[in-house]
């Protein structure tokens, strides 16, 4: 009889991770109308792209199982580092607009790695801040605030 051992391991999490994504995805995306591939409807494309994702998830994790890896090392402080940037980000979003809570999100998520230098996080912060704005504000024409008021 052959032993069965799981190796916890970063693919196996990442599959897992997608799989929930995915499957909490079609779990809301079955709300609205699937239609044909003749006539799709507004439910079609959500539908197709989550399961796809559960599907990839799961060939991510049970490949895992095969491939040689390093275990998964939590570091707490890092992890929270990164928890608190996406709470400031959110609580910023709406009175400081979106460069701002994006600047400030990036800023202090990049304390969680301690190879990069202050102009580095200052650069980092910058380009992406510069980038989000550009992308979700001008390019897709979103409406949220840029900068305070």
């Amino acid at each position: 009889m052959t032993k069965l051992t799981l190796k916890v391991n970063h693919d196996l999490f990442g599959g897992l991770l997608l799989v929930g994504i995915g499957a909490y995805a079609f779990y809301h995306g079955q709300q609205y109308a699937l239609g044909s591939l003749a006539r799709m409807g507004p439910g079609f494309l959500p539908t197709l792209l989550s399961a796809m994702l559960c599907v990839m998830g799961a060939t991510l994790a049970v490949s895992s199982q095969w491939r040689p890896s390093s275990r998964v090392q939590i570091q707490l402080g890092q992890l929270l580092i990164v928890a608190a940037s996406l709470s400031l980000f959110a609580l910023l979003l709406r009175p400081a607009g979106l460069l701002t809570a994006t600047f400030v999100s990036v800023l202090v998520s990049s304390w969680a790695d301690r190879q990069i230098t202050w102009p580095g996080r200052l650069l980092l912060a910058g380009v992406v801040a510069g980038l989000a704005s550009l992308i979700f504000i001008f390019g897709l024409g979103m409406t949220m605030p840029l900068w305070w008021g």
